[in-house]
């Protein structure tokens, strides 16, 4: 195993975190704002544990539709849409403002789409899913 595969590795263990956070607080009425940013968190650790395991470097940023690009893999191309709402959930949900709280169902596609992204990094890694 390489360097950069145990650090995609992880990588993934953190985004597994997320994800985890994510599933305990779907179930809390009103915290769907701190679910969306778990999910965020979720798809971009997963798609840089890729970038990792590939040794493409990259900067200190939280923008997904920029991590794509880098990532270059067309298995994702049919998430890029979803990342610009994802991206917004990255830093308009943690403080107080004038933005679109997120309600339950955006809750719910959030996680649904960033355990889609985080199963597919895990299965492009070798990860064992379930």
């Amino acid at each position: 195993m390489t360097a950069d595969h145990e650090f995609a590795l992880e990588w993934i263990r953190k985004a597994e975190h997320d994800l985890e956070s994510a599933l305990l607080l779907i179930t809390k009425q009103n915290l769907y704002d701190s679910v969306c940013f778990h999910c965020q968190q979720l798809a971009e650790k997963s798609i840089k544990a890729l970038l990792t395991n590939h040794a493409i470097r990259f900067k200190k940023i939280h923008d997904l539709d920029l991590l794509l690009d880098l990532l270059n893999d067309s298995d994702f191309n049919s998430y890029r849409s979803y990342a610009l709402i994802l991206n917004s959930y990255a830093v308009e949900t943690r403080y107080p403002g004038e933005y679109c709280e997120p309600e339950q169902a955006d809750a719910e596609e959030a996680l649904r789409v960033a355990s889609e992204m985080f199963e597919l990094a895990k299965r492009k890694l070798g990860v064992q899913t379930g």
